[in-house]
């Protein structure tokens, strides 16, 4: 017996009820739901998508009353906090460690989180950090996330709404030649955790100005500047840019172009230029991203902070 779950089918209706489904049915056991007028959904890959009347919504499986209600009964009640999380976060803990029952709660709570943050940003960075403290939490990683679960309280459930796209119309950058235009957003903050000083490398991207991806990740290195802080955010968002635009190409067989912003100038000169210069103990990092620039494969703007979708 062979067991497939999770396919997702796009295309036209006439295809999908008159040739694909009746196809599978004849060799195979199918279960399916379909996207019919507004407001209907179906579930995928651990989400919701939403049919909407100027697009859709994708919104998370997992809902922000059953993350609530975990941490509550086992952890007490968490009040209600207008703001995801503050700088105390990346603090040094030396408090005292969990006993293994309330350690194994705490991280099913953490793994509910997981699930909600990979179509929220807002949460995205402070559910890295509870992550990286799972195997030893302890009393002040409980008031931390006590927390962010007031902030989940506060604003509930949330969804990507994703319009229909327009003709070379991104977020930033406007008026291209071809349809589909990918912008990759890149941003780090520089040795601002306390205990490792290692930075937080976070990249968003948006296709025809629709959200796509986001990631929030611990940079390996500890940076000895904000430019190599910001450059290593650089070669990271533009690796999952380029896999991002590979599907795209493929699944559209068509061009697809790819633009990277930056807030930080010294980074994007790195980048921009041939060569390492004085800064040899980045030439691995450089050199390849540097020759996808000069190629055309990537066009890296500046951009300012203000505007700099992935600084959240």
């Amino acid at each position: 017996m062979v067991h497939v779950d999770d396919l997702l089918f796009t295309g036209s209706r006439e295809f999908w009820t008159q040739k694909f489904l009746p196809t599978m049915q004849q060799k195979f056991s199918v279960s399916y739901k379909m996207l019919g007028g507004t407001g209907t959904e179906i579930n995928f890959l651990k989400g919701r998508l939403v049919m909407l009347s100027d697009g859709m919504m994708i919104a998370p499986g997992t809902s922000a009353a059953k993350v609530v209600e975990c941490f509550e009964k086992h952890f007490g009640h968490a009040r209600v906090q207008k703001v995801p999380c503050g700088s105390a976060l990346q603090q040094e803990d030396n408090s005292q460690k969990l006993t293994p029952t309330d350690a194994k709660n705490l991280r099913s709570v953490i793994g509910l989180l997981l699930y909600l943050s990979r179509d929220r940003v807002d949460i995205m960075f402070g559910v890295k950090e509870f992550a990286s403290a799972v195997s030893s939490p302890s009393l002040c990683s409980v008031q931390r996330l006590r927390k962010r679960i007031g902030f989940i309280k506060y604003t509930g459930d949330i969804g990507v709404k994703l319009p229909f796209p327009e003709h070379g119309v991104g977020k930033f950058k406007q008026g291209t030649e071809v349809f589909w235009l990918l912008e990759t957003y890149t941003d780090a903050d520089w040795s601002s955790n306390k205990a490792r000083r290692r930075s937080t490398s976070c990249s968003t991207h948006f296709v025809n100005g629709c959200f796509a991806y986001g990631s929030s990740r611990s940079q390996k290195v500890v940076s000895l500047s904000s430019a190599e802080s910001e450059l290593h955010s650089m070669i990271g968002g533009c690796c999952d840019g380029i896999f991002i635009r590979s599907c795209l190409q493929f699944l559209l067989s068509v061009d697809v172009e790819h633009h990277q912003f930056t807030d930080n100038s010294a980074a994007r000169q790195l980048i921009s230029r041939q060569g390492v210069g004085r800064i040899r103990h980045l030439s691995g990092k450089l050199l390849w991203m540097q020759s996808k620039v000069m190629d055309g494969d990537v066009i890296t703007h500046q951009v300012p902070t203000l505007w700099n979708y992935s600084d959240v």
